[in-house]
C-alpha cells in the first residue's frame, strides 16, 4: 500500500490543474467550445475502445506493470503539454492521457482489490482518494504560482510549458517508485467472494446504470471553469480559490467515509451521496456571487467524497473478485461509453440552449437514476441469496461471471 501511496501521490501533480485549466489552455491555441468537448469526449472513445483489454493484460501480466505503463505514458502527456503550440497536440496528449489513465487506475484499483476484503475495501479506496487529493493539491498550488508569476520567464516565456516541465518531473519520480517500491499482487487471493451478476439480464442492467451515470457526471466537465468566468468570476486567481476549502476537506475525508461504507453498507451511501449531489446541482444557476458559490460547490465536494470510496469498491461486489482486472475493465468500458457523450451533450446545450439547462438536466437526470437504482437494487439483493446464500467459494467452483 505504501508504494501505491508514493506512485498515486506524485503523479496526481497536474491532475486538478488539468481539470480547472484546460478548458483556458485550449481556448488558448484556438479551440472553440465544441471543440474543447470533442478533446473530453476522445478521451472516453480512447477508454471505451482499450480498457477492456488493459484489463485483461494486467490479470495476466500483473498490476505492476500496468502501473508502470500508465505513469510512464502520463510522463509523455506532460512532455506534449509542455511542446503544445496547436489543437493537434491537445489531441495527441488527451489521447495518450487516456491509455495512460486506462493502464494506471484500472491497475490500481484492481490491486486495491487484491489486497483488500468485504470488510475494508471502501476505506482503502477512500485512503488513495486522500493521496490523490494531497498530490493534486500540491500540484494545483505548484502550478497555478507558476502560471500566475511566471516564475521562470527568463528560462522559458510559455508559463503553461512551465508548469508542465515541472509535473513532467513529478512523474519520473512516481515511475521511480512504481519500479521500486510497488509489489505485485495478482495472486495475492487465493479464495474469492462470488458476484452478484448471475446472468445476462443483471449484467445488462449494471453495464446501463455504470454507463449513464458516467454520461451525467459527465454533462458539465468541459463547461465548469466557462460558466465560472462568465458567471461568478473571471479572475483566474479568485477562480483557483473557489476549489480549495473542497481540496483540504478531501485530504482527511474519504477515508472516513471509506469507514463509514464499509460499516453501515455501501448501497446506502452511494444513494444518499448521490442524491445530495443532485439537489445542490440544480442550485447552481441560482447563485452568482463569489463566496456563496464557493460554499455550494464545496458541499457538493464534499457530497462527492461521500460516496466515492463506496462507489469504487461495490464494483467487485456486483462483478465478483475473481479476474478483478478484467472486471475494472468491463465496468470503465461501460463507463466509457457515456463520458463520450456527455461532455458532447454538455457544450451543445450550454451553447445552444442555455447556461443554466445543463445544472438543472444533471440534477433532475441524477434523481431519476436513483428512483431506477432503488426499484432494480433489490432483485440483485434476491440473486444474490437464491445463488449463492453470500457464502464465500472458491473461484474454482463457480463459472466467471457474465461480466467478464
Amino acid at each position: 500500500m505504501q508504494g501505491l501511496k508514493r506512485v498515486v501521490f506524485y503523479i496526481s501533480f497536474p491532475f486538478s490543474f488539468i481539470a480547472f485549466i484546460f478548458p483556458i489552455y485550449a481556448s488558448s491555441v484556438g479551440a472553440s467550445v465544441i471543440e474543447i468537448g470533442l478533446l473530453y469526449s476522445m478521451f472516453s472513445v480512447v477508454a471505451i475502445l482499450i480498457r477492456p483489454i488493459v484489463g485483461n493484460i494486467i490479470d495476466k501480466k500483473g498490476r505492476k506493470k500496468g502501473i508502470f505503463i500508465g505513469v510512464a505514458l502520463y510522463a509523455l502527456v506532460n512532455i506534449l503539454y509542455f511542446l503544445a503550440r496547436d489543437y493537434k497536440y491537445l489531441l495527441i496528449a488527451r489521447i495518450l492521457q487516456s491509455l495512460a489513465a486506462s493502464f494506471l487506475w484500472i491497475s490500481i484499483d484492481a490491486s486495491i482489490s487484491d489486497i483488500s476484503n468485504k470488510e475494508n475495501r471502501a476505506k482503502n479506496f477512500g485512503i488513495l482518494d486522500q493521496v490523490q487529493v494531497k498530490g493534486e493539491f500540491l500540484g494545483s498550488i505548484i502550478g497555478f504560482n507558476l502560471l500566475l508569476t511566471n516564475s521562470f520567464s527568463i528560462f522559458i516565456s510559455n508559463s503553461f510549458s512551465t508548469v508542465f516541465l515541472v509535473f513532467f518531473i513529478a512523474s519520473i519520480i512516481s515511475m521511480y517508485f512504481a519500479i521500486k517500491s510497488v509489489p505485485e499482487t495478482v495472486g495475492y487471493k487465493k479464495d474469492f467472494e462470488p458476484g452478484r451478476l448471475k446472468g445476462s439480464k443483471h449484467t445488462i442492467y449494471f453495464l446501463i446504470a455504470m454507463g449513464t451515470i458516467s454520461f451525467v457526471f459527465s454533462l458539465t466537465a468541459p463547461i465548469y471553469l466557462i460558466y465560472l468566468k462568465e458567471n461568478i468570476t473571471n479572475e483566474l486567481f479568485l477562480i483557483t480559490w473557489l476549489f480549495v476549502p473542497g481540496a483540504i476537506l478531501a485530504t482527511f475525508l474519504p477515508k472516513k467515509f471509506g469507514i463509514l461504507a464499509d460499516k453501515h453498507g455501501r448501497e446506502k451511501v452511494i444513494v444518499i451521496g448521490m442524491f445530495l449531489t443532485a439537489i445542490l446541482q440544480m442550485f447552481l444557476p441560482f447563485v452568482k456571487s463569489y463566496y456563496p458559490f464557493m460554499v455550494l460547490y464545496t458541499l457538493i465536494s464534499v457530497a462527492g467524497m461521500f460516496y466515492s470510496p463506496a462507489m469504487s469498491s461495490i464494483i467487485i461486489d456486483f462483478v465478483g473478485e475473481d479476474k478483478r482486472g478484467r472486471s475494472y475493465g468491463i465496468y470503465s468500458f461501460a463507463s466509457g461509453i457515456g463520458a463520450a457523450i456527455g461532455p458532447l451533450v454538455g457544450t451543445y446545450i450550454y451553447e445552444n440552449i442555455g447556461n443554466s439547462i445543463v445544472f438543472y438536466l444533471k440534477g433532475s437526470l441524477l434523481i431519476i437514476i436513483l428512483v431506477l437504482i432503488c426499484y432494480i437494487y433489490p432483485k440483485f439483493k434476491f440473486a444474490e441469496g437464491r445463488y449463492n446464500g453470500g457464502i464465500s467459494v472458491h473461484s474454482a467452483d463457480y463459472p466467471q461471471n457474465q461480466i467478464n
